[in-house]
């Protein structure tokens, strides 16, 4: 399979973050090249040989959103460049706050058996406790687009793990536009229609199935993760590590009983906001020599 990522963007989090992913899905023999899309090919020469980038700029990203200037038709549109310099080959999309952690091959078989994979079901969109699911509910509800009819029975599905055949990765992907273009062009709200469109575009051609139990995606508590990435690659900075000596350590890390989703309730980041604004800090110093 050809793992692929997309980043772009001055925020060194989406980079360390895609770095970490690909070191974990690296583990497995089932992935024969990484393919990355970006605008900071640099970030990833750790990785050597083992990656192709697609360089990619603010023009191609501006040209990728199209006319009705969606912005995560970028992802949609990285994801093609990846099939287009990969043809025939299995194609696994993954996010960046995403990690591998077991049986690599349940995937890779599902491409075989004509299967395709996103990360987790997230329901219909019909009678949906969703408030971004009802509005689009309400603007899409019956109405055809490129050919497939929005019903009761069409579903969200999470878009951190997309996983195609390479027999149809193209078709498939260049479906799921068409769809997002379409659907772009009535008053549906925009926030998830990318999500959608391969939603919808994978269940009308294959067997759509869930990643959750080989792929973790940890949308909902990227601070623990992001503290938990920058630790491991500080070691390998100051130990001086290659790729390969940080693949060894990574067997000994535990990417299992770290939540993936950590929610507060609002209550307590309202009371922590309060207790702020009631005791400020004590005392505040800068270095002496601060220029004034």
């Amino acid at each position: 399979m050809i793992l692929t990522l997309l980043t772009f963007g001055d925020r060194l989090e989406n980079h360390y973050q895609a770095s970490f992913a690909i070191l974990t899905f690296l583990k497995s023999d089932l992935i024969s090249r990484v393919c990355v899309v970006t605008d900071r090919p640099r970030y990833y020469s750790y990785f050597d040989e083992r990656i192709d980038i697609i360089e990619i700029n603010n023009d191609i990203m501006n040209d990728w959103r199209g006319e009705h200037d969606f912005f995560w038709r970028i992802k949609m549109k990285g994801i093609e460049a990846a099939a287009k310099k990969n043809p025939g080959k299995d194609l696994l999309y993954v996010d960046s706050d995403t990690f591998y952690v077991k049986d690599l091959n349940v995937i890779k078989q599902g491409l075989d058996d004509n299967l395709s994979f996103m990360h987790e079901k997230e329901g219909k969109l019909a009678g949906s406790t969703s408030n971004t699911f009802n509005k689009m509910w309400r603007s899409i509800a019956g109405r055809t687009f490129a050919g497939v009819k929005i019903d009761e029975s069409s579903e969200m599905w999470n878009a951190g793990v997309i996983a195609l055949s390479g027999n149809h990765a193209q078709d498939i992907i260049e479906h799921a536009i068409s769809i997002c273009d379409e659907i772009c062009q009535t008053d549906c709200t925009r926030r998830l229609v990318e999500q959608f469109a391969f939603s919808v575009a994978l269940a009308h051609s294959t067997k759509l199935t869930a990643a959750e139990m080989q792929i973790g995606h940890y949308w909902g508590n990227k601070e623990a993760w992001n503290a938990k990435i920058i630790e491991f690659f500080m070691y390998s900075k100051l130990s001086n590590s290659g790729m390969k000596e940080d693949l060894l350590r990574l067997q000994e890390v535990d990417l299992e009983n770290l939540p993936t989703v950590y929610k507060e309730k609002s209550i307590k980041g309202k009371v922590n906001r309060l207790l702020n604004k009631l005791f400020p800090p004590k005392e505040v110093q800068y270095f002496k020599g601060k220029a004034i």
